[in-house]
Protein backbone atom coordinates (compact mmCIF):
# COMPACT_ATOMS: atom_id res chain seq x y z
CA UNK A 1 0.00 0.00 0.00
CA UNK A 2 2.83 2.35 0.81
CA UNK A 3 4.37 1.68 -2.59
CA UNK A 4 1.10 2.63 -4.26
CA UNK A 5 0.99 5.99 -2.47
CA UNK A 6 4.62 6.69 -3.33
CA UNK A 7 4.01 5.85 -7.00
CA UNK A 8 0.85 7.96 -7.07
CA UNK A 9 2.71 10.86 -5.45
CA UNK A 10 5.49 10.67 -8.02
CA UNK A 11 2.97 10.57 -10.88
CA UNK A 12 1.09 13.57 -9.49
CA UNK A 13 4.34 15.46 -8.99
CA UNK A 14 5.43 14.80 -12.59
CA UNK A 15 1.98 15.79 -13.82
CA UNK A 16 2.24 19.06 -11.89
CA UNK A 17 5.66 19.73 -13.40
CA UNK A 18 4.26 19.10 -16.88
CA UNK A 19 1.64 21.80 -16.32
CA UNK A 20 3.74 24.51 -14.68
CA UNK A 21 5.70 27.05 -16.71
CA UNK A 22 8.68 29.21 -15.91
CA UNK A 23 8.21 32.60 -17.53
CA UNK A 24 10.96 35.12 -18.34
CA UNK A 25 10.32 38.66 -19.58
CA UNK A 26 13.12 40.30 -21.55
CA UNK A 27 13.22 43.97 -22.53
CA UNK A 28 15.90 45.45 -24.77
CA UNK A 29 16.18 49.17 -25.50
CA UNK A 30 18.67 50.59 -27.95
CA UNK A 31 18.95 54.23 -28.93
CA UNK A 32 21.64 56.11 -30.69
CA UNK A 33 22.16 59.67 -31.86
CA UNK A 34 25.31 61.74 -32.40
CA UNK A 35 27.23 61.62 -29.11
CA UNK A 36 24.73 59.44 -27.26
CA UNK A 37 24.43 55.69 -27.73
CA UNK A 38 23.07 53.28 -25.14
CA UNK A 39 21.98 49.65 -24.90
CA UNK A 40 19.76 48.64 -21.96
CA UNK A 41 18.86 45.01 -21.24
CA UNK A 42 16.29 44.03 -18.61
CA UNK A 43 15.25 40.51 -17.62
CA UNK A 44 12.71 39.55 -14.98
CA UNK A 45 11.66 36.18 -13.57
CA UNK A 46 9.83 35.32 -10.33
CA UNK A 47 9.46 39.04 -9.51
CA UNK A 48 13.23 39.51 -9.68
CA UNK A 49 14.64 41.92 -12.25
CA UNK A 50 18.14 42.22 -13.67
CA UNK A 51 19.18 45.33 -15.57
CA UNK A 52 22.35 46.09 -17.48
CA UNK A 53 23.31 49.33 -19.22
CA UNK A 54 25.99 49.42 -21.90
CA UNK A 55 27.19 52.80 -23.21
CA UNK A 56 28.33 52.17 -26.78
CA UNK A 57 30.32 54.03 -29.38
CA UNK A 58 29.27 57.28 -31.01
CA UNK A 59 26.64 57.10 -33.75
CA UNK A 60 29.12 57.99 -36.49
CA UNK A 61 31.60 55.25 -35.53
CA UNK A 62 29.10 52.38 -35.40
CA UNK A 63 29.61 51.37 -39.09
CA UNK A 64 33.39 51.20 -38.56
CA UNK A 65 32.84 49.13 -35.42
CA UNK A 66 30.55 46.69 -37.26
CA UNK A 67 33.01 46.34 -40.15
CA UNK A 68 35.85 45.65 -37.72
CA UNK A 69 33.77 43.06 -35.88
CA UNK A 70 32.91 41.35 -39.17
CA UNK A 71 36.56 41.19 -40.23
CA UNK A 72 37.52 39.74 -36.86
CA UNK A 73 34.76 37.15 -37.19
CA UNK A 74 36.05 36.11 -40.62
CA UNK A 75 39.62 35.79 -39.30
CA UNK A 76 38.45 33.71 -36.35
CA UNK A 77 36.47 31.50 -38.72
CA UNK A 78 39.55 30.86 -40.86
CA UNK A 79 41.64 30.06 -37.79
CA UNK A 80 39.00 27.60 -36.57
CA UNK A 81 38.91 25.88 -39.95
CA UNK A 82 42.70 25.63 -40.00
CA UNK A 83 42.78 23.97 -36.57
CA UNK A 84 39.61 21.89 -36.88
CA UNK A 85 41.47 18.60 -36.75
CA UNK A 86 43.15 19.60 -33.50
CA UNK A 87 40.04 20.97 -31.86
CA UNK A 88 38.10 19.29 -29.09
CA UNK A 89 35.47 16.94 -30.55
CA UNK A 90 33.01 18.07 -27.87
CA UNK A 91 32.65 21.65 -29.17
CA UNK A 92 29.28 20.80 -30.74
CA UNK A 93 27.71 19.84 -27.39
CA UNK A 94 26.38 23.32 -26.63
CA UNK A 95 25.06 23.76 -30.18
CA UNK A 96 23.15 20.48 -29.93
CA UNK A 97 21.90 21.42 -26.47
CA UNK A 98 20.55 24.77 -27.70
CA UNK A 99 18.79 23.12 -30.64
CA UNK A 100 17.31 20.49 -28.34
CA UNK A 101 16.10 23.05 -25.80
CA UNK A 102 14.75 25.51 -28.37
CA UNK A 103 12.09 23.06 -29.53
CA UNK A 104 10.48 23.28 -26.08
CA UNK A 105 10.73 27.08 -25.85
CA UNK A 106 7.53 29.07 -26.27
CA UNK A 107 7.77 32.74 -27.28
CA UNK A 108 4.47 33.93 -25.90
CA UNK A 109 4.82 37.50 -27.17
CA UNK A 110 7.34 39.43 -29.23
CA UNK A 111 6.94 43.20 -29.63
CA UNK A 112 9.72 44.90 -31.58
CA UNK A 113 9.32 48.51 -32.64
CA UNK A 114 12.12 50.54 -34.22
CA UNK A 115 12.67 54.01 -35.58
CA UNK A 116 15.48 55.07 -37.89
CA UNK A 117 16.63 58.38 -39.31
CA UNK A 118 19.90 58.85 -41.19
CA UNK A 119 19.56 62.56 -42.04
CA UNK A 120 18.98 61.61 -45.66
CA UNK A 121 15.70 60.44 -47.19
CA UNK A 122 17.29 57.82 -49.45
CA UNK A 123 19.54 56.37 -46.75
CA UNK A 124 16.65 56.37 -44.29
CA UNK A 125 14.46 54.42 -46.72
CA UNK A 126 17.27 51.92 -47.34
CA UNK A 127 17.87 51.61 -43.60
CA UNK A 128 14.16 51.00 -42.96
CA UNK A 129 14.14 48.25 -45.56
CA UNK A 130 17.24 46.74 -44.00
CA UNK A 131 15.59 46.73 -40.57
CA UNK A 132 12.53 44.97 -41.97
CA UNK A 133 14.80 42.38 -43.59
CA UNK A 134 16.68 41.77 -40.33
CA UNK A 135 13.45 41.40 -38.37
CA UNK A 136 12.00 39.06 -40.97
CA UNK A 137 15.09 36.84 -40.90
CA UNK A 138 15.11 36.77 -37.10
CA UNK A 139 11.42 35.85 -36.89
CA UNK A 140 11.92 33.15 -39.51
CA UNK A 141 14.85 31.73 -37.58
CA UNK A 142 12.96 31.76 -34.27
CA UNK A 143 9.87 30.16 -35.79
CA UNK A 144 12.02 27.35 -37.21
CA UNK A 145 13.59 26.63 -33.81
CA UNK A 146 10.80 27.36 -31.32
CA UNK A 147 7.09 28.19 -31.03
CA UNK A 148 6.00 31.76 -31.77
CA UNK A 149 2.54 32.80 -30.60
CA UNK A 150 2.07 36.58 -30.82
CA UNK A 151 4.29 38.87 -32.93
CA UNK A 152 4.15 42.62 -33.42
CA UNK A 153 6.85 44.25 -35.59
CA UNK A 154 7.08 47.94 -36.48
CA UNK A 155 9.61 50.13 -38.28
CA UNK A 156 9.04 53.90 -38.39
CA UNK A 157 11.33 55.98 -40.65
CA UNK A 158 12.31 59.48 -39.53
CA UNK A 159 13.27 61.43 -42.64
CA UNK A 160 14.20 64.59 -40.72
CA UNK A 161 16.28 63.20 -37.86
CA UNK A 162 19.49 61.29 -37.23
CA UNK A 163 18.83 58.48 -34.80
CA UNK A 164 18.28 54.76 -34.44
CA UNK A 165 15.85 53.64 -31.73
CA UNK A 166 14.67 50.11 -31.03
CA UNK A 167 12.48 48.65 -28.28
CA UNK A 168 12.06 44.90 -27.89
CA UNK A 169 9.75 43.21 -25.39
CA UNK A 170 9.77 39.43 -25.31
CA UNK A 171 7.98 36.94 -23.06
CA UNK A 172 9.54 33.47 -22.99
CA UNK A 173 8.18 30.45 -21.19
CA UNK A 174 9.04 26.78 -20.81
CA UNK A 175 7.55 23.92 -18.85
CA UNK A 176 9.52 22.86 -15.77
CA UNK A 177 9.49 19.25 -16.92
CA UNK A 178 11.16 20.29 -20.16
CA UNK A 179 13.87 22.16 -18.24
CA UNK A 180 14.57 18.98 -16.29
CA UNK A 181 14.67 17.03 -19.56
CA UNK A 182 17.15 19.51 -21.06
CA UNK A 183 19.38 19.25 -17.99
CA UNK A 184 19.32 15.45 -18.26
CA UNK A 185 20.12 15.64 -21.98
CA UNK A 186 23.06 17.92 -21.19
CA UNK A 187 24.44 15.37 -18.73
CA UNK A 188 24.05 12.64 -21.36
CA UNK A 189 26.01 14.73 -23.88
CA UNK A 190 28.77 15.42 -21.36
CA UNK A 191 29.13 11.75 -20.40
CA UNK A 192 29.00 10.61 -24.02
CA UNK A 193 31.58 13.21 -25.03
CA UNK A 194 33.86 12.14 -22.19
CA UNK A 195 33.73 8.47 -23.17
CA UNK A 196 34.13 9.25 -26.88
CA UNK A 197 37.18 11.38 -26.12
CA UNK A 198 38.59 8.70 -23.83
CA UNK A 199 38.13 6.05 -26.54
CA UNK A 200 39.72 8.26 -29.18
CA UNK A 201 42.75 8.97 -26.99
CA UNK A 202 43.10 5.30 -26.17
CA UNK A 203 43.00 4.33 -29.85
CA UNK A 204 45.72 6.81 -30.87
CA UNK A 205 48.97 5.02 -31.77
CA UNK A 206 51.95 5.81 -29.59
CA UNK A 207 54.96 7.51 -31.19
Amino acid sequence: MLGFYITAGIVLFLLLLSLLYIKVIIRVEFFTSPGNTMLIIKASCFSKELQKRYPLRDFNTIPDYLIGAWKKHQEDKKNKEATREKSNPDTSIYYRLVNFGAQYLVIERLDWSSGIGLNNAMYTAIGSGGLWAVKGMLVGFLSSKSRLQDINLQVEPDFNGEKVVSHLNCILKMRIVHIILIAFYFLVLIVRGYFNGFTARKAEPSH
